[in-house]
């Protein structure tokens, strides 16, 4: 008998965080199935009877230090629904999700969010995220600011990584509420 060797990493994790006083759902994922599966619910149950419809999006992007840099990390928020898709390491990125992020109706908004929505558009250039060289920091602490800032493409994200990434989009949400 073989024994199989299953991959432990899994393709979908849902967490749900409280953060400032509110509960949301944080689903990871790496492929686009389940992407599409996400897509529908936020449509159906939040965007198709808003009169306004506001998603918050940012992105996170591979390693500058590499020379084919790519968006690694695709954030979106809706309500009390966050996605965090793993763009670099997904089976394909579906039709849905590019029709969702093209339709006119739907307002995405975000902190500083004009290069992460040009790099959507195939065949554009990424301006690569500037990191503050001027404080001085022990080794232990750069190591874990690079693993936020450049680890996007590694699988699994950890938990500081699904928490930053949510918070980000959620951001850009509450940003969009607020006009």
């Amino acid at each position: 008998m073989e024994h199989l060797v299953r991959d432990p990493t899994p393709l979908t994790r849902v967490y749900h965080l409280m953060a400032e006083g509110t509960s949301f759902k944080v689903t990871v994922a790496l492929r686009a199935r389940r992407v599409e599966k996400w897509n529908r619910g936020v449509k159906r149950d939040y965007l198709d009877n808003a009169p306004i419809k506001y998603v918050g999006l940012d992105c996170e992007f591979t390693n500058p230090r590499e020379v084919d840099q790519r968006i690694a990390v695709l954030q979106l928020s809706v309500a009390s629904e966050n996605l965090v898709f793993q763009i670099c390491r997904a089976d394909q990125v579906p039709q849905a999700l590019k029709e969702f992020l093209q339709d006119g109706s739907i307002r995405l908004h975000g902190s500083a969010i004009g290069k992460d929505v040009e790099m959507l558009i195939p065949g554009t250039n990424l301006e690569k995220k500037k990191r503050n060289k001027n404080k001085k920091k022990d080794t232990a602490q750069e190591k874990e600011d690079d693993e936020l800032i450049f680890g996007w493409a590694n699988v699994p994200f950890s938990f500081k990584q699904v928490r930053c990434a949510a918070m980000d989009a959620r951001l850009g949400f509450e940003m969009a509420r607020s006009y």
